[in-house]
């Protein structure tokens, strides 16, 4: 039986949806883009601020990662004093973030840290290390943090794995939840392509 395999090379972008620049005061920001991801994954949103903006809120509007309902959720951020303010959600797509108040300086959003699986089957990686050992996991984003399959990687800059295949079916990343999904996390790797379906 064939069916549809789509890849993904897990790569956060810290100004995907907005480039750095000031906020003038209070209202939706134009965004480059709505889309944070491919294929229904996603990451968490970064609003990386230049100064102090503990004092303002950012309201994202979006589709989170896992929600078979397609339906928008909101979120509301505080604003970070010189560094970054991350959302709880991971979400694929973003409808509108809007500003509380005028920025202390520069501040740019995009995606930040782990990537996020929805509903899919991982048939197979390949993964690029980096000088000392590390790994590549996937865990269920469930209560339990259930691992579904975790790599050791070896040390040596530039060791590589020609693929990793799994028999059968894959690895499903969801458990019978609407909102179910699973989570790569790299340790000491450089680089992996994971393949789904």
């Amino acid at each position: 039986m064939q069916y549809d395999i789509w890849a993904i090379n897990p790569a956060p972008d810290d100004d995907i949806l907005r480039a750095n620049a000031s906020i003038a005061g209070a209202g939706a920001l134009t965004l480059l883009t709505t889309s944070v991801s491919p294929y229904g994954t996603g990451y968490k949103l970064a609003i990386t601020s230049a100064g102090n903006d503990s004092g303002i809120t950012f309201t994202v509007v979006g589709i989170k990662v896992g929600d078979l309902t397609g339906a928008n959720t909101t979120e509301v951020v505080t604003g970070a004093n010189a560094g970054a303010a991350t959302t709880t959600n991971y979400y694929t797509s973003v409808s509108s973030i809007t500003a509380s108040g005028a920025s202390a300086g520069n501040v740019k959003i995009g995606s930040s840290g782990s990537l996020a699986l929805p509903r899919t089957r991982i048939k197979s990686f390949y993964f690029v290390g980096a000088a000392n050992a590390g790994s590549v996991s996937f865990n269920l984003n469930s209560p339990t943090g259930a691992t579904l399959l975790k790599i050791d990687t070896p040390a040596g800059s530039g060791a590589f794995s020609d693929s990793v295949t799994i028999p059968g079916e894959g690895i499903l990343t969801t458990r019978n939840n609407r909102t179910d999904f699973a989570v790569v996390t790299l340790t000491e790797v450089t680089n992996v392509t994971v393949f789904c379906g």
